[in-house]
């Protein structure tokens, strides 16, 4: 629970500095990229700790698991203890996946909320496995020459762009990492978790913070 209590504090960070009426500085702007790119990973982070403390409690019959059908609960801590899906070959979103069968429940389908937690696991993983993309920006004589990056084709109109860079800039990582970006990652997270819990019928563990996570 403290990684997405740690994103809703980078967010709230971010939008500070976006609010700010001091100059732009170097300085300023890359504070600002560390709160949005802090609240991105603390985000996913925030998705694995839930499943793997989920599948965790039912070996060691901890509060996540109160609740669970008894058969079903015995089923996913003998799973766990064989490495399922507990092992790193395993991705984040499958690990969820897989206790949805296990309970017997429905699947995510490619839809939101499953399509958004996706997209915010790619942006982490662009940031954490940086490749620089040859991208033509934008000229002022000839508008038509940009070129779309392969992220921003996906996350373009999900939340507002970063003010403190023009158009002239590329999308990724320039103008997506905003405070508008770190309140859809807070967003997208949660609400892929919540529905996650609904599925399988258990109470949300961490509802209690939401005064916690206004962004």
């Amino acid at each position: 629970m403290s990684h997405i209590q740690a994103a809703a504090h980078f967010a709230r960070l971010s939008a500070r500095l976006e609010n700010t009426k001091e100059a732009l500085s170097d300085e300023v702007f890359h504070e600002h990229r560390a709160y949005v790119t802090s609240c991105v990973f603390a985000c996913v982070s925030f998705m694995e700790a839930t499943i793997n403390e989920l599948f965790s409690d039912t070996v060691d019959d901890g509060e996540y698991a109160k609740g669970l059908n008894p058969a079903v609960k015995t089923l996913m801590a003998d799973m766990w203890k064989v490495g399922v899906p507990r092992s790193a070959r395993y991705s984040i979103l499958e690990k969820f996946q897989i206790a949805l069968i296990l309970c017997g429940k429905r699947r995510f389908d490619g839809g939101n909320p499953y399509q958004d937690a996706h997209l915010l696991i790619r942006l982490r993983n662009a940031l954490v496995h940086y490749e620089p993309e040859w991208v033509t920006t934008l000229s002022e004589s000839d508008p038509s020459s940009a070129t779309i990056q392969k992220l921003e084709k996906k996350l373009r109109g999900k939340f507002t762009l970063n003010p403190m860079r023009g158009k002239a800039n590329v999308f990724f990582p320039d103008r997506c990492l905003s405070y508008g970006c770190a309140n859809w990652a807070i967003k997208s997270s949660l609400n892929f978790t919540d529905s996650f819990f609904r599925r399988i019928e258990l109470p949300v563990p961490y509802d209690f913070l939401r005064p916690r996570l206004v962004a």
